[in-house]
């Protein structure tokens, strides 16, 4: 029996144990389920919180994208204008074409390879490249821009005419450079995203620019145009207009006189014209040979020949940066070679080192073992006054001048001058100059006379406006104002003052012995008959054998400077390459069609040689005719006889329509020569001006002279035959100066 209790017992105890075993598992099991359901809600919590702040901002946006498209509104950029209101660069309207895909594909009754054809054929594309866009999966595809107004108005005709969706024609614009070439180193171009990538297009694109637009459209899940959904505008905000410093008419005058110098004096690398207004250093004109056309300036330049070209590769755009694209006007460095010898003058003046009549001599100066001689060392100049060594352009002059002045003073006057820094002009890329970081007495030497360090076209002309405007080094500008469309002023670009260099006595003092120079001196290439041009030549050598760099500045009218002309012709290899016969008498054309654009009138009583157009008087009597050319100014010569009221005119030379001197002679045939009557030309070269003119007129030939002084140039050999009454082209050059 107790047995039976006992085990009874045991088993109630072990049941309770059990039970109790069971009921901490359990509640063991519910404790870690529990802690699972915290930290999945706690994680859930933390995502959604982390969605929710985190991940908000950047869901939304995908989101609207989901749920929209957008297209862009292009904006138009700026016009760009010269200072008389000319059209430099604008916008014109094109058409962008892009479609959906996806909107493509669910048309039901045309094909999208129909699309593709019909896209393709319209636009001259290739069809599978078309195919390939319109299959893609994307909601955006371009498949052509900058499309001319008329091919977009087919598109839509077409659109329109098939009831095609996802095809999308969108206003968008194209810059355009009415005047082709002309300044395109100062204007520069804008890329096919209307983003300036070159000169003023480029430096002023924030103005230029404007703010793009959008067209906003919703979506459905699958990526379609919902079919009544409301589209949205945020337009365009255009980009401000910008008038320039540049005159058309004086740029084409500097490009057309550069490229007949290229051509004369046979230069091998170009030749730069910088116009400036003197008092304000705004430039009128910047030309660098050669330059490029605006409207397709990656075009390969006219002598080259490479395979795959497109104006595009690395080593396309490196090349087109070194030739066509290069402003040397601004970007090159150069030797002044004795243009500077204006600035070692107006040092020693405006420091008392010298007075103009003070005497100094030309005698050779040797300095640390290097002797320096006058250019015409064979006949020196001797002993003569500082102004005459100024006209007479003497080397060791300056040398000793500079020697008074001291290496300190004559390197702040350097810096001082603008020589060391940059102007500050608007385009980007000026070039440095190159100086000696500590200079000895033999580089100030060779420095006084402009040798042996380089500048800037642009830092000399800046340099040379100061010497003309009453001392003050003035900023160089292109830019004169930023307006809006409404023509309001935006910004306006005044003229920016550095700082005073030298006095006004200087100034003035300057400007007479430069006009002196023009008059009497090395510059009489560049005098101008009723304008008061002050000026000076220079000749430099390079790091090349026989390569020389020949130049002008000067300004113009010298007591009153309106203009400041810099002309620099690179490598000339004609007769010559002396800056006063290769440089001075394009500068003299520079000036004298500059200033008669600008209205500058001439002093005094100019002897000009009027030109007019021979009449027709074949058919006159002998009577009728002479009478008709001596109310012309022409004089005659007849070949054949006169006898008789009924002897007429049957043959003439020049022919009708010719134009030719008033002073010049027409050949009268009474009769049809078989043979014409010739002359043979005589040896003229090294002949003065007044016995070539003399010469070729007793001959009976007519004369076209450029320039005055000595004979270095006829256009026809010694010893040719021409008939009577040809005119000869003549060039003179005054060579006394070689400089």
């Amino acid at each position: 029996m107790n047995d039976i209790e006992n085990k009874r017992s045991n088993k109630k105890e072990n049941v309770k144990t059990e039970v109790v075993y069971n009921n901490n598992l359990t509640r063991k099991r519910l404790l870690v389920l529990m802690a699972v359901f915290i930290i999945i809600a706690m994680v859930i919590a933390g995502y959604t919180g982390y969605i929710q702040l985190v991940w908000a901002t950047e869901l939304k946006v995908k989101a609207y994208e989901q749920q929209n498209q957008d297209r862009t509104i292009k904006a138009s950029r700026g016009t760009v204008y010269d200072c008389e209101g000319n059209v430099l660069a604008i916008s014109i309207s094109v058409d962008t074409i892009s479609v959906s895909p996806v909107t493509v594909q669910k048309n039901k009754d045309i094909t999208v390879e129909e699309i593709a054809s019909d896209l393709s054929n319209i636009l001259n594309l290739e069809y599978e490249s078309t195919l390939n866009k319109l299959k893609s999966e994307s909601q955006y595809q371009l498949i052509a821009s900058k499309v001319d107004r008329q091919i977009g108005d087919v598109i839509r005709d077409y659109i329109k005419t098939n009831s095609v969706a996802g095809i999308y024609v969108q206003q968008d614009s194209k810059r355009y450079y009415p005047y082709g070439s002309l300044a395109s180193h100062a204007i520069g171009f804008a890329g096919d995203d209307n983003q300036g990538l070159f000169g003023l297009e480029l430096s002023l694109d924030k103005y230029l620019k404007g703010t793009d637009g959008k067209i906003l459209t919703e979506l459905d899940v699958a990526g379609t145009e919902l079919p009544f959904a409301f589209e949205s505008r945020i337009e365009a905000i255009d980009g401000f207009d910008v008038i320039t410093t540049l005159n058309t008419d004086i740029q084409r005058i500097a490009e057309k006189i550069v490229e007949q110098a290229i051509e004369d004096n046979k230069s091998e690398d170009g030749a730069v014209c910088i116009v400036s207004n003197s008092k304000t250093s705004e430039i009128l004109a910047m030309v660098s040979s050669p330059g490029f056309d605006l409207n397709n300036p990656r075009l390969l330049r006219e002598g080259y020949t490479i395979e795959g070209w497109t104006g595009l590769r690395s080593s396309d755009v490196q090349l087109l940066y070194s030739t066509v694209w290069r402003n040397k006007a601004l970007m090159d460095t150069y030797e002044p070679g004795s243009t500077f010898k204006s600035i070692t003058t107006a040092m020693a003046l405006e420091e008392d080192i010298v007075e103009l009549d003070t005497i100094v001599d030309d005698f050779p100066v040797t300095v640390f073992g290097s002797t320096i001689h006058c250019w015409s060392k064979e006949y020196p100049h001797g002993t003569e006054t500082f102004l005459q060594a100024v006209y007479n352009s003497c080397n060791p002059v300056f040398v000793k001048i500079s020697h008074l002045i001291g290496i300190k003073t004559f390197y702040e006057y350097v810096e001082a001058f603008g020589f060391k820094d940059n102007t500050g002009i608007e385009l980007i890329g000026e070039g440095t100059s190159i100086f000696h970081d500590e200079p000895t007495k033999l580089d100030m030497s060779v420095a006084s006379f402009g040798q042996r360090f380089q500048i800037t076209p642009i830092q000399m002309v800046a340099a040379y406006n100061a010497i003309a405007n009453g001392g003050y080094l003035i900023e160089p500008s292109l830019t004169d104002a930023v307006i809006d469309k409404q023509g309001n002023t935006v910004y306006d670009f005044e003229p920016k003052v550095v700082r005073q260099v030298i006095s006004q006595d200087t100034s003035d003092q300057l400007r007479m012995v430069l006009e002196g120079v023009v008059k009497e001196g090395g510059g009489k290439n560049a005098y101008v008959e009723g304008y008061r041009v002050a000026g000076k030549t220079g000749t430099s050598e390079t790091i090349v054998d026989d390569v020389y760099i020949s130049s002008f500045i000067g300004f113009a009218p010298a007591d009153n400077p309106v203009i400041t002309v810099l002309f620099i012709v690179f490598n000339p290899q004609g007769d010559s390459y002396y800056g006063s016969q290769v440089a001075a008498p394009y500068a003299k054309l520079v000036f004298e069609e500059s200033l008669g654009v600008l209205g500058v009138e001439k002093d005094g009583v100019v002897n000009n040689v009027n030109s007019v157009y021979v009449p027709n008087l074949n058919g006159f009597n002998v009577e009728k005719a002479t009478q008709k050319l001596k109310s012309y100014g022409l004089s005659y010569q007849i070949e054949g006889s006169t006898a008789g009221e009924d002897v007429t005119i049957m043959y003439q030379y020049p022919e009708s329509g010719t134009k030719i001197n008033q002073d010049g002679v027409i050949i009268l045939y009474t009769y049809v020569p078989e043979n014409k009557k010739t002359v043979r030309i005589p040896y003229l070269i090294g002949k003065q001006e007044q016995e070539v003119i003399k010469t070729l007129k007793d001959l009976g030939l007519n004369v076209n002279v450029d320039g005055n002084g000595t004979c270095i140039s006829v256009q026809y050999p010694a010893g040719a035959y021409v008939e009577k009454g040809t005119i000869v082209n003549i060039t003179f050059r005054y060579t006394d100066y070689l400089d």
